[in-house]
């Protein structure tokens, strides 16, 4: 067997924090795919050792490399820090499985667990933390097939990433408390609480929180074709 198909090592991940367990999440999904490390680096565009390093818990991803990981393993960016729940009846491609933005119908479920199919509790959110000292907390209850609907928290002085990045869909953001400043382009735009703003996750981006306190806000980044108007042309040819 290949050394770095192998090296499939599992952190353990601390009880109760779903922060954790990224390194843990990612060993699994490429081991699933049987993808090797080499591999993987070279479509991600990092090196074999920084995977390896994410895989045994000692560094974590940039919000950029983790757009790019996602990518490459075919998953939502929420899969990385996702907490387990039960598999809807037929499976993750059954007809329970929602086809759009929304959740399954609770008409059917227990009074116990009808809550918990829509409602996230503060305290219960899955969430990440990402290098450079960003959070996000997901705010639904599962993942979304064409969104991820997400609380951003930035450290004081935190940022995305040191270099502008860019990934598939659209962002919209809605500043909460503190400051950000979203560089996209040439172009750098300064949010303060009740801003909002919308652009294309294809343009060069970036997210700085210039401030000395943690700043806020809530974002929805919508996945690559999920929001597209419908023209009446068809598609380009590739």
């Amino acid at each position: 067997m290949n050394d770095d198909m192998a090296d499939v090592s599992v952190p353990t991940e601390a009880a109760g924090d779903p922060a954790d367990g990224i390194g843990r999440r990612l060993a699994a999904l490429r081991g699933d795919r049987r993808v090797r490390v080499t591999d993987l680096a070279r479509e991600v565009g990092v090196s074999p050792s920084l995977i390896s390093q994410i895989e045994r818990g000692q560094s974590r991803p940039s919000v950029s490399t983790l757009f790019a990981l996602s990518q490459a393993l075919g998953v939502p960016v929420d899969a990385f820090f996702r907490e387990d729940a039960p598999e809807a009846p037929g499976g993750p491609d059954g007809p329970d499985r929602p086809e759009g933005p929304g959740v399954p119908d609770a008409a059917a479920a227990p009074a116990g667990q009808a809550e918990s199919r829509y409602v996230v509790r503060r305290g219960d959110r899955a969430s990440i933390d990402i290098e450079g000292g960003v959070r996000w907390e997901r705010l639904t209850p599962a993942t979304l097939r064409d969104l991820d609907f997400l609380e951003l928290v930035y450290g004081p002085h935190a940022e995305s990433n040191p270099t502008l990045y860019t990934h598939p869909g659209v962002e919209m953001v809605l500043m909460m408390t503190g400051t950000l400043e979203i560089h996209v382009g040439f172009e750098r735009y300064r949010l303060k609480a009740g801003d909002s703003m919308h652009f294309p996750s294809s343009m060069p981006h970036r997210y700085v929180n210039p401030a000395g306190t943690t700043s806020r806000a809530v974002t929805v980044i919508v996945h690559d074709g999920a929001g597209a108007v419908d023209t009446g042309r068809p598609p380009p040819r590739p």
